[in-house]
């Protein structure tokens, strides 16, 4: 049987695979990662401004409890199409293109951004303006299911195979930098507006500064190429004949599982040790928010390091023992920041939690390696957005009703995810496909 070619018609293992990254590289990881920016930026924003939304777009006479729990009720329905919405746009991306799918989710996410900071409040529209904002959130949720596994996708296809941890671990970088301009967005606007001001105006200026600059990203996009595994496909005539969801249940399982269990681990422990932690900490044990969001911010930028970092190190010594002294780095962090939990220490704490937390980028190499070309997008969509949805939003509920009267299960309870990390590396090493092989897929073998 002839070797595979790579998609520089190099053979596996030969120059370009340990080539560099060029000039080319940084422009496809920069324009990939403005899409992650933008989703974790409105998801901040959002979430800062709930309250704000709850008054403008409910009637007054309405409990501000209530029309807070209605404005997270339209929050929460963003992430219940977000599988929908990425099963169909990543079918797209695996027939029709990256490329195309790579500016159309970015379009999807910045257009009702933009349209959210524009729309009419209760007083001008009644209950129409409610109603708009909740299309506006069905159509972030529908592109956000599949920003993330064309824009992996789209680097991992382009890059060399040596720097794929580097590549991934900019995109989640990427992650974390959206959540940090997002902070200063509510809190630049909070410092320049009063209440009044901000409850006419100054709500809506971060929503439509991120609509702009997504439409703006989503056009410096046009002029990135179409990947070169794509490519080679599309002239075998490869994209063509296949039919994505049924050929990957049918001849990638076993993929399927180790994926939907790596997607899991990054769920549950960027839920229930970096998210869960800002509530629990003020409600149930009474801290100020000034210490939680100090050690947030600490945490933050620790996470930032920690996804770089991590990153290039799994470049050099692999997967296996690198994912497991991050992950056995956070477990530490995670005992001393919440088994006995000081306010003098927890921004030192909760850091390392944060540093150790990149592992949980790394976990995206597992997702980029394990499927075969023609059914890339499709495996990465299915699994990451299934495991964000069922156990990024039960597990903080869980969480809250655990916790209360179990503290500990603060400590244990993101340990089992991380437990499970470093169970499923090394396994998934056994279904680790090429990464630049068209070749590979008429095998079938795993």
């Amino acid at each position: 049987m002839n070797q595979p070619t790579t998609l520089a018609g190099v053979q596996p293992g030969g120059e370009r695979a340990h080539s560099r990254l060029n000039a080319e590289h940084y422009r496809v990881l920069g324009l990939s990662t403005l899409g992650g920016a933008l989703e974790f930026y409105e998801f901040i924003i959002f979430i800062f401004l709930a309250p704000m939304l709850s008054a403008v777009m409910f009637p007054p006479e309405v409990p501000a409890w209530l029309s807070q729990l209605q404005t997270l009720g339209i929050f929460a329905a963003g992430y219940l199409v977000r599988p929908l919405g990425g099963l169909v746009l990543s079918v797209l991306g695996d027939k029709l293109g990256r490329k195309r799918m790579f500016g159309v989710t970015l379009i999807l996410m910045a257009a009702p951004t933009l349209c959210i900071g524009l729309l009419p409040t209760y007083a001008q529209a009644g209950a129409v303006a409610p109603l708009l904002l909740l299309l506006c959130r069905l159509c972030q949720g529908m592109a956000m299911g599949g920003e993330f596994p064309t824009a992996v996708t789209f680097i991992a296809e382009h890059v060399p195979e040596r720097r794929l941890g580097f590549s991934i671990g900019t995109l989640g970088a990427a992650f974390t930098l959206g959540t940090i301009l997002g902070i200063f967005a509510v809190m630049g606007t909070g410092a320049l507006f009063d209440k009044s001001q901000m409850a006419s105006v100054g709500w809506r200026l971060p929503f439509i500064a991120g609509g702009v600059f997504g439409l703006m990203s989503a056009w410096l996009r046009r002029h990135v190429k179409e990947t070169p595994v794509f490519e080679e496909m599309r002239r075998r005539k490869y994209a063509s004949e296949v039919m994505p969801l049924r050929t990957l249940f049918r001849r990638q399982p076993r993929e399927v599982l180790i994926c939907l269990a790596a997607s899991a681990t990054t769920a549950g422990v960027l839920s229930a040790a970096l998210l869960f932690p800002v509530t629990y900490l003020q409600v149930e044990l009474g801290y100020s928010r000034e210490v939680v969001h100090h050690a947030q911010l600490w945490m933050t930028l620790a996470l930032f390091a920690g996804t770089l970092v991590g990153g290039v190190l799994l470049d050099r010594f692999g997967w296996v023992p690198v994912i497991t002294l991050f992950a056995l780095g956070t477990a530490i962090g995670i005992y001393w920041a919440f088994a006995a939990p000081d306010p003098q220490t927890l921004r030192y704490a909760w850091a390392m939690v944060g540093f150790g937390a990149g592992f949980t980028t790394m976990m995206h190499n597992i997702l980029v390696r394990s499927f075969t070309p023609e059914v890339r997008v499709t495996g990465i969509a299915l699994t990451y957005n299934l495991s964000q949805a069922v156990v990024g939003g039960l597990l903080p509920v869980l969480m809250g009703s655990v916790v209360h009267f179990w503290p500990m299960g603060l400590v244990w309870i993101p340990t089992v995810f991380i437990v499970l990390a470093i169970f499923v590396t090394p396994l998934s090493l056994r279904y680790r496909k090429p990464m630049h092989s068209v070749e590979h897929r008429l095998t079938g073998d795993a």
